[in-house]
């Protein structure tokens, strides 16, 4: 039996059993998973904190060690590639599409695409509201403003009886 599951069935459950009627099951479950997120974040802090006082007090234990793995992350030395194989680096070189709006701002960038590919830029142009709302007043903004809808997760909700 995992961790997960063994904490389910002899902390949680017996405490806080699972409803067999589906609402209030929906409801149980929709409520476990809003606690676990909190707990996960509170004891995600704990860990953080603990182990800094363990690497800033510089401690040790008998019984525990604390180990700093590494992940190996793989790139691409574009310095000896430009120098060695000038013609791939050419190649393959670019940036990424939010380093190029930093450089160039949204609106170069737009119409450096849209001078590239006018029918492709576009079908892809968006404006943001935080954008427009810079220079257009509340109610100016309002009329240019949609509202769409979207599913939402579903919410159980407890009758208040009377």
């Amino acid at each position: 039996m995992t961790r997960t599951a063994t904490l389910l069935n002899d902390l949680i459950l017996p405490k806080w059993p699972r409803p067999a009627d589906p609402f209030a099951r929906a409801l149980w479950a929709d409520q476990l998973e809003h606690a676990a997120g909190e707990l996960a974040r509170l004891f995600n802090q704990q860990y953080h904190t603990a182990v800094s006082e363990i690497t800033t007090g510089n401690l040790t234990s008998p019984d525990y060690e604390l180990r700093f793995p590494v992940i190996p992350v793989r790139r691409v030395d574009t310095g000896r590639l430009r120098r060695e194989l000038p013609a791939a680096y050419t190649r393959t070189a670019h940036l990424r599409a939010t380093d190029a709006e930093h450089i160039l701002g949204r609106t170069e960038l737009y119409t450096l695409c849209r001078n590239t590919d006018p029918a492709r830029t576009e079908s892809l142009t968006i404006v943001t509201i935080s954008d427009l709302a810079g220079i257009l007043s509340p109610a100016e903004l309002e009329p240019y403003l949609l509202t769409d809808q979207k599913p939402a997760r579903p919410v159980i909700l407890r009758r208040e009886t009377a």
